[in-house]
């Protein structure tokens, strides 16, 4: 018996695109003058279709949720800590575009006064305890969303964690490769050789539970925005656990080289191609009506 055994499990039962939906869809959208023109718009009607299964699919009840961990780098725990105040307050900018785009928040906080350790050094946790904050991931679903928009607070402090993991899925260069290599082959060492094994010795609290958030979100068929590096890297592990389980994500952007690289092993494109950097659910946030747009078109047939 595995930790992973119920995640596995979760992926083995995900649902596929509903073809009925999106053909549906694709004859509505036949039928909107100058369909032909619509390119990407049509593109993401469709996949909101697919993986919905409602024709035309509708986003009204969208949720933006956002996970904070804590690393072992210096200052870590204060920059989340201050971060979550600021969503809780409404003046992190996710929170004031929720609010203007009618988006539900949630912000959550994974023992950000337990820094997971340095993954260079020590795993970053139990299997057991990874397995336990996937399954945590997945009550951003408890509202029901038709559209979750997910990402991580304070990423940056996540960046020694996220290459070490990014190097262990894809074997290619993602930076600081030294220090990568030399996490990986301790995790190795360890005995880890699956993509959830690497995420317990490599990833922070905050990507195992957006792993968690999109493995549910698939099962319960809700599309899925990846805002920012963590949750692609999160996808890329339930990809490779088992091709296609990332399927229902989009990303919101790609601010960088190892960003890019995640998005082309999951085989999509940013919908915002603008470089923004803050992360935190803001890139996600302003693709929310470019994706409400696109179904909406859908509905004028």
């Amino acid at each position: 018996m595995s930790p992973f055994d119920d995640i596995r499990a979760v992926l083995a039962q995900a649902p596929a695109a509903d073809a009925a939906a999106r053909n549906a869809t694709a004859e509505r959208l036949a039928r909107v003058e100058a369909a032909a023109s619509l390119g990407g718009l049509a593109d993401l009607a469709l996949w909101a279709a697919a993986w919905s299964g409602r024709a035309p699919p509708t986003v009204s009840r969208p949720v933006i949720a956002l996970y904070a961990g804590a690393h072992a780098s210096s200052g870590s725990t204060d920059r989340a800590r201050r971060a979550l105040e600021a969503l809780a307050s409404g003046q992190a900018p996710a929170a004031v575009l929720a609010r203007r785009l009618g988006a539900g928040l949630d912000a959550f906080d994974l023992a950000v006064d337990r820094p997971v350790a340095d993954v260079s050094e020590l795993p970053a946790m139990t299997e057991r305890a990874c397995a336990a904050t996937l399954a945590f991931g997945m009550e951003a679903l408890a509202k029901g969303p038709d559209l979750l928009l997910i990402g991580a607070v304070d990423e940056a402090s996540a960046a020694p964690s996220l290459e070490a993991l990014l190097l262990a899925l894809t074997g290619r260069d993602a930076g600081r490769r030294a220090a990568a290599a030399a996490a990986v082959e301790r995790a190795r060492a360890a005995g880890a050789n699956s993509p959830l094994a690497f995420l317990a010795q490599l990833g922070g609290r905050e990507t195992a539970a957006l792993a968690g958030a999109i493995a549910a979100a698939r099962v319960q068929r809700t599309p899925v925005v990846l805002d920012g590096l963590a949750s692609a890297v999160a996808a890329l592990v339930l990809h490779r656990e088992r091709p296609g389980s990332a399927d229902h994500c989009r990303a919101a952007g790609a601010a960088d080289a190892r960003h890019a690289l995640v998005l082309a092993e999951l085989g999509t494109e940013p919908l915002l191609p603008l470089g923004m950097t803050c992360g935190e659910g803001v890139g996600a946030a302003a693709a929310l009506p470019l994706i409400q747009s696109a179904c909406a078109l859908t509905g004028s047939a």
